[in-house]
């Protein structure tokens, strides 16, 4: 079971990813459009990121997180959406 506590909530939404995921992409590109505030962690350059989710049992992108502490693991254009309007 992952350990959810090693990956804290941000002021905004928190996007874990890889530029060579489509599904990275696709989320960036969503949040972008619907104007949500969120930060682009490239896992593949920030080591301690990769760590980081690793150890929580994360292995695919992308990993969202809400200012909340909501955890999304490739979240689909619905979850995307809910997350939107949970953060107004």
């Amino acid at each position: 079971m992952p350990d959810h506590a090693t990956l804290q909530p941000a002021d905004v939404v928190l996007v874990y990813g890889l530029d060579t995921c489509e599904d990275t992409t696709r989320a960036r590109a969503h949040l972008a459009a619907a104007g949500t505030a969120f930060r682009y962690v490239r896992l593949d350059e920030d080591d301690a990121a990769r760590e980081m989710v690793h150890a929580a049992g994360y292995f695919a992108t992308p990993v969202v997180v809400t200012p909340t502490g909501a955890i999304y693991v490739e979240p689909s254009d619905d979850e995307l959406d809910a997350i939107v309007a949970s953060i107004g």
